[in-house]
């Protein structure tokens, strides 16, 4: 799904996301469901997507635009659909714990390894404030 040289998403075989992109481009493409767009009003715009699927996964990406152009990008997954109203009665910290160690994998077999590389940053980051992880990708 990341293309290792350039860093961007495959999602189908004429479905690509690319650095750079602008925000009209990536919408048109319709990924998924429940797409929402916010304006930060700081030069940066977010587009979610939920329940975008891909292989055995239904992912949840957020693309953020500066300046029109993408700069980053949040993926989390579940191997079942996401919901897109979810509370906190499911949530438990050692279960997100888990999602860390899946998501840590999944990077490893995508790329080989977190960190650096020529187009940008991977990393995968527990926020224990949010009760959240995730996969960040930053383009460079």
């Amino acid at each position: 799904m990341i293309d290792r040289s350039t860093g961007d998403l495959i999602f189908a075989l004429s479905v690509r996301v690319c650095v750079g992109d602008q925000l009209e481009t990536v919408a048109s493409l319709a990924l998924g469901e429940g797409h929402q767009v916010q304006e930060m009003g700081t030069g940066w715009t977010w587009l979610r997507a939920q329940n975008v699927h891909k292989e055995s996964q239904y992912f949840s990406v957020g693309f953020a635009f500066y300046n029109n152009r993408l700069r980053q990008v949040h993926l989390v997954f579940s191997p079942t659909r996401l919901e897109l109203s979810s509370s906190w009665d499911t949530w438990s910290e050692s279960a997100e714990r888990q999602r860390l160690g899946e998501y840590k994998q999944w990077v490893r077999d995508e790329l080989g390894h977190e960190g650096r590389f020529p187009w940008g940053t991977v990393e995968v980051v527990y926020d224990a404030k949010g009760g959240s992880s995730g996969i960040s990708l930053r383009y460079e």
